[in-house]
């Protein structure tokens, strides 16, 4: 699961483990860093919820150790004084470490639904990327292998699905879209859902009419109904032109476009596993 900073990616992400653990009796949500955003999203999680976090700095040791045969090798190797300014400066390495690590956690949860929350937009490309890159880097040897792997059991089609989160804010979305046109062409894989995050609800076509009848008044109450009519048709013109450009931006590969509503609060894990569960999405 992938899309712009800010939004709602960890939520979404989070509730869509959730009702991947309440329909198939088992689920797992991994996240990048020191765990706390996925743990505030899921709250009181049940105990067929499995929460990893993968922290970037740790991730090279772990991921090392099958290469030198032992951990103990790994950090002697990987702690040499040569070795760490060339970590550091290439972060290729640690996205191939990262994704390893993901890739072992699916290894360990065989028949459960492993829902990724991966970083924001630009960056989650050249993460997808450097598998492919790094096997056709290397033609033979560990590293090779390693990349050779995680195509195989964490990026291939059909092995892993692609979710988008975005928000319908006319540039996030033309950003996003453009994220769905790159994972296709640059990746290989098609975007599986495009969850577009609180979206305002169309108003009912009654109200608007409503409104404008009562805006014919020649009283306060019709003036009042006037600003009225005035806003609902904006509202309802903003939500069809956004509808719109998603069905016509939205690749052909693509299974299915979830649009959860805005909420007055920010929705918990649980609200946005019924939202998505309503939508066909879970």
């Amino acid at each position: 699961m992938t899309g712009k900073g800010g939004v709602g990616k960890t939520t979404v992400a989070a509730g869509l483990a959730l009702a991947a653990a309440q329909a198939d009796g088992g689920a797992v949500l991994v996240e990048f860093g020191d765990g706390e955003a996925g743990k505030r999203a899921l709250g009181h999680k049940p105990r067929n919820l499995s929460h990893v976090a993968i922290r970037p700095q740790q991730a090279v040791l772990s991921a090392a150790a099958p290469l030198f045969g032992s951990a103990t090798l790994a950090k002697l190797a990987l702690g040499n004084f040569a070795m760490r300014p060339l970590i550091q400066a290439a972060p290729a390495i640690r996205e191939l470490a990262v994704l390893e690590l993901a890739r072992q956690v699916v290894a360990k949860h065989p028949g459960r639904r492993v829902v990724i929350d991966m970083p924001a937009t630009g960056h989650s490309i050249a993460w997808l990327k450097v598998a492919q890159q790094g096997r056709e880097l290397t033609g033979t040897g560990p590293i090779h292998d390693l990349c050779d792997r995680l195509l195989r059991e964490l990026l291939q089609p059909g092995q892993a699905s692609i979710v988008v989160v975005t928000l319908p804010e006319r540039l996030v979305l033309n950003e996003t879209l453009s994220l769905c046109r790159a994972l296709e062409n640059e990746i290989g894989l098609d975007v599986d859902r495009l969850v577009v995050n609180r979206v305002p609800t169309m108003p009912p076509a009654a109200a608007l009419i409503d409104a404008r009848r009562l805006a014919e008044r020649d009283d306060a109450i019709g003036a009042a109904a006037g600003k009225l009519s005035d806003l609902l048709t904006v509202r309802a013109s903003v939500w069809s032109q956004v509808v719109d450009s998603l069905q016509q931006g939205v690749g052909p590969g693509a299974n299915g476009l979830t649009l959860l509503p805005q909420a007055p609060a920010d929705p918990t894990a649980s609200t946005v596993a019924e939202w998505l569960r309503h939508n066909g999405a879970a």
